[in-house]
C-alpha cells in the first residue's frame, strides 16, 4: 500500500533529480539565443536565463543519422560500376552535404532548446526522408549523355521500348523536380530561422555589422535558384540546355552559401548564451560514414563466409580491408587535435574541405568492397577451374568422367552436384554415340552450359543486384542450340560465353581502375585540412602535413599509372594491400615524427627548468640547505610579488596559509621532508 501513496502525494523538492528533469523537459516556445546587453541587464536589475541549454546529444545524433540515411539510400540502390554512377554519387552528395553543413553551422551558434527548433528539426527529418525516396532515379547524365540514361530493353518490341524510355524520362524528371522542391523548402526553413535570429539580434542590440545579413540573403538567393530549376524542368523537361543549366545553377547556389558563410562575422565571446563547436559534429559524421562503410564490408564478409570456403587470399584481403579502416581512423582522429581559427575565411575553408574528404572516404569504402568482391570471385573461379580442368583431362584420357570430392565440395555452396552433372554427361555421351555423324556435340555443349551456370551462380553469390543486361546475355547463351554452344566451346576466346561474362567482369573490375588514386586523394585531403586547421608553426608540425601530402600524391600518381592493370590477376590481389601499405606508412611516419617531437619538447622543458634554477641561485632565492626554490613559493600568503624571508613567523591558524589550500598542503609536506632542519618553510625564524 505504501507504493500507491504516491498517487496523491505532492512533488518532494528534496527529490532534486526529479525536479531538475521536469524543469528541463518543460521548454519554451522560443528562446533568445543572445545574452542581454549590459544596458538591458542594468534596467532589469538581474540576468534572466543568461545561460542557454545546448541541444541534447541524442538530438544532434538523430539529425546526423537521418542525413546519412539519405545518402546511404543512394549507395545501397546504386552500385559504383560505371562513370555515371560516380558522378551521381558526387553531385547528390554535394547537395545533401551542403544541407547538413549549413544547418549544423546554424545549430552550433543559435540553436536553443525550445519548441521552435524542435518543430523545425522534425521538418528536417521529413526532408531527408523524402530526399532518400527520390534518390533512386537520380541521374545527372539526364539529357547530357543519353547513353548513360538508356534503359536496357533486350528483345522487346519497339512500342514496349518506347514505353520503357518514356517511363525512365518520367522518373528522372520527377526526381529532379522533387529534389529541387525539397532544396527550396529546406533553404526557406533555414532562412526563417535566421530571420528569427536577426529579430533577436536587433532586439538585444547585437546588430553591429551589416554582414550578418549575408547568410540569410545567400539562403534566399539559393532558394530562388532551386525554385527556378524546378520551374525550368517542369516547363521544358526534354531540353539538354535545361539539364546543363540546372547543374551550373546548383553549383552557384552551393558556392554562394559557402562564400556568405566565410564573410559573416562571428558573434564574439560572451554574446551567445550557448555556443557549440563544429569539430565534434564533423567527427561524428565521419564516424557514421565509417560505420556505413564497415556495415557494407561486413555484409561482403558474410557473403565470403558463405562462399566456396576461405582461402589464404581471401583471409589476406579481409584483414587488409579492416587494416584500411583502422588506419583511416588513426590518421583522422589521432592526428592534429589543436585547431586555430585565425580568420572566418579559413574557418569556412576548413569546413568546406571536409566535403572532398568525406566524398573520397565514401568512394574509397565502396571501392574497397567492390575490389574485395572482384578478388574473391576471381579466386573462386581459379579454384573451380582447377577442378574443372582435372575432370576434363581425365575424360580426354580415359573417356570417363571421374569422381572429384574437392570439386563436389566446392559446388555444394552453389547448390550444384558434380556427381549429378557427371551422370548427365554420361547420358550426353550415349547420345553422341548414337549419332550417325559422330562428334562430341552433346558432351561439349553440356559441359559448356554447366560451366556457364557455375560462373553465373558464383557471380550472383557476391552480388545482390543482378545486372539486367548481364542476365539477358546469360539466358541468351543458355538457350542457344547444342551445335552453337559446342562450337563456342571449341573456339579460342569463346566469344558467346565471354559476351555475358565480360559484362559482369566489367562491372566488378570498374572500381579497381581508380581506387588507389581515391585512396591517395583521401590522405591528401587530410594533409590540406591539417595544414589549414593546425597552421604549422614548427618543423615537426610541418612534418606531419608534408608526410601525408607526399604519401597522398604518391598514391594518386601510382593509381593513375596502374589504372589499366585491372586485367592482370596478379595486380588485383595487390590493389587493397597497396592502399593499406600507403596508409600504414603514413601512420608509422606520424608516430616517428611524434617521438622526436616529444623528445624535443622534453629537452626544451629540461633546459627551461635548469635556467630557472640557475636564475634563482643568482638572485638568492634558492635555499641550499633545504633544496627549495623560494621563488616557487611566492604565491603563498604574505609572499606578494617577490619571495622574501620573514624574520618572525606570524601566529594563528593561517600561518601556513588557509586551511585546505594548496599552499598549506605544499608547506606541510615540505616541512615533513625537512624535519630537523633549522629552516621552516615558508618562513625562516
Amino acid at each position: 500500500m505504501r507504493f500507491f501513496k504516491g498517487f496523491s502525494a505532492r512533488v518532494d523538492l528534496k527529490d532534486e533529480l526529479y525536479v531538475k528533469n521536469e524543469k528541463e523537459r518543460l521548454v519554451a516556445w522560443s528562446v533568445n539565443p543572445f545574452k542581454e546587453s549590459p544596458r538591458q541587464l542594468a534596467g532589469k536589475g538581474s540576468a534572466e536565463d543568461e545561460e542557454g541549454e545546448r541541444p541534447p546529444e541524442w538530438l544532434e545524433l538523430a539529425g546526423d543519422l537521418a542525413w546519412t540515411a539519405t545518402f546511404s539510400s543512394l549507395t545501397s540502390n546504386t552500385s559504383v560500376t560505371e562513370p555515371s554512377a560516380v558522378w551521381n554519387y558526387a553531385v547528390f552528395f554535394c547537395l545533401t552535404w551542403h544541407l547538413w553543413a549549413t544547418q549544423t553551422t546554424y545549430d552550433i551558434r543559435y540553436y536553443t532548446n525550445d519548441w521552435w527548433h524542435r518543430v523545425l528539426f522534425a521538418s528536417q527529418l521529413g526532408i531527408y526522408a523524402l530526399l532518400a525516396g527520390l534518390s533512386g532515379s537520380f541521374n545527372v547524365s539526364w539529357q547530357v549523355d543519353p547513353n548513360a540514361t538508356d534503359v536496357f530493353k533486350g528483345n522487346v518490341t519497339e512500342l514496349t521500348a518506347q514505353a520503357m524510355d518514356a517511363n525512365q524520362e518520367y522518373l528522372i524528371t520527377k526526381s529532379f523536380r522533387g529534389i529541387n522542391a525539397l532544396l527550396f523548402i529546406s533553404r526557406m526553413l533555414l532562412f526563417a530561422q535566421y530571420l528569427r535570429v536577426m529579430w533577436y539580434r536587433k532586439r538585444t542590440g547585437r546588430f553591429s555589422s551589416w554582414r550578418y545579413l549575408l547568410t540569410p540573403l545567400a539562403l534566399l538567393f539559393a532558394g530562388g535558384i532551386f525554385l527556378g530549376c524546378f520551374i525550368m524542368i517542369k516547363e521544358d523537361p526534354d531540353s539538354k540546355t535545361v539539364a546543363i543549366t540546372q547543374l551550373i545553377l546548383w553549383g552557384i547556389a552551393v558556392l554562394s552559401q559557402a562564400i556568405a558563410g566565410a564573410f559573416t562575422p562571428d558573434d564574439g565571446e560572451g554574446v551567445l548564451k550557448s555556443q557549440g563547436a563544429m569539430e565534434p559534429r564533423l567527427a561524428s559524421l565521419t564516424v557514421i560514414i565509417l560505420g556505413e562503410g564497415l556495415n557494407a564490408i561486413c555484409a561482403t564478409l558474410r557473403s565470403s563466409m558463405n562462399s566456396l570456403g576461405l582461402s589464404k587470399t581471401m583471409v589476406g584481403q579481409s584483414l587488409t580491408m579492416l587494416l584500411i579502416l583502422y588506419f583511416i581512423w588513426l590518421l583522422y582522429f589521432d592526428g592534429f587535435r589543436i585547431k586555430y581559427s585565425p580568420s572566418k575565411i579559413l574557418e569556412e575553408l576548413w569546413l568546406c574541405l571536409h566535403f572532398p574528404l568525406h566524398l573520397s572516404l565514401i568512394l574509397l569504402l565502396e571501392g574497397v568492397k567492390n575490389v574485395y568482391i572482384y578478388a574473391n570471385v576471381l579466386e573462386s573461379f581459379d579454384r573451380l577451374d582447377a577442378g574443372f580442368t582435372d575432370v576434363v583431362k581425365e575424360f580426354n584420357a580415359t573417356g570417363v568422367f571421374p569422381e572429384h570430392p574437392r570439386l563436389e565440395k566446392l559446388l555444394r555452396v552453389l547448390q550444384i552436384s558434380w556427381q549429378q552433372e557427371a551422370n548427365d554427361l554420361v547420358d550426353a555421351l550415349n547420345r553422341d554415340a548414337a549419332d550417325p555423324a559422330g562428334g562430341r556435340i552433346n558432351v561439349d555443349s553440356q559441359l559448356w552450359r554447366w560451366w556457364g551456370t557455375v560462373i553465373h551462380n558464383v557471380i550472383l553469390l557476391y552480388n545482390d543486384q543482378p545486372d539486367p543486361e548481364g542476365e539477358f546475355k546469360f539466358q541468351t547463351f543458355m538457350n542457344l542450340d547444342n551445335v552453337t554452344v559446342a562450337e563456342d566451346y571449341n573456339t579460342p576466346g569463346a566469344p558467346l560465353f565471354n559476351d555475358f561474362w565480360y559484362r559482369y567482369w566489367e562491372q566488378m573490375a570498374y572500381t579497381g581502375h581508380w581506387i588507389v588514386a581515391v585512396g591517395g586523394t583521401l590522405i591528401l585531403c587530410m594533409a590540406i585540412i591539417n595544414t589549414v586547421q593546425r597552421r604549422p608553426r614548427n618543423r615537426f608540425a610541418w612534418g606531419y602535413c608534408s608526410s601525408r601530402a607526399i604519401i597522398g600524391v604518391t598514391l594518386t600518381i601510382l593509381g593513375g599509372v596502374t589504372s589499366n592493370w585491372i586485367q592482370r590477376s596478379n595486380w588485383v590481389i595487390w590493389i587493397l594491400p597497396t592502399v593499406a601499405i600507403g596508409y600504414g606508412v603514413a601512420v608509422f611516419v606520424d608516430w616517428f615524427i611524434l617521438f622526436f617531437s616529444v623528445r624535443s619538447i622534453r629537452k626544451l622543458e629540461f633546459g627551461s627548468r635548469s635556467n630557472i634554477a640557475y636564475s634563482s641561485v643568482e638572485k638568492g632565492d634558492y635555499d641550499h640547505e633545504t633544496g627549495v626554490d623560494l621563488a616557487h613559493l611566492s604565491h603563498l600568503p604574505y609572499g606578494h610579488e617577490k619571495p622574501h624571508r620573514s624574520e618572525s613567523a606570524p601566529a594563528g591558524m593561517y600561518a601556513q596559509g588557509p586551511v585546505g589550500s594548496s599552499a598549506s598542503l605544499y608547506a606541510a609536506e615540505t616541512e615533513k621532508l625537512h624535519q630537523g632542519s633549522q629552516y621552516h618553510l615558508p618562513y625562516k625564524p
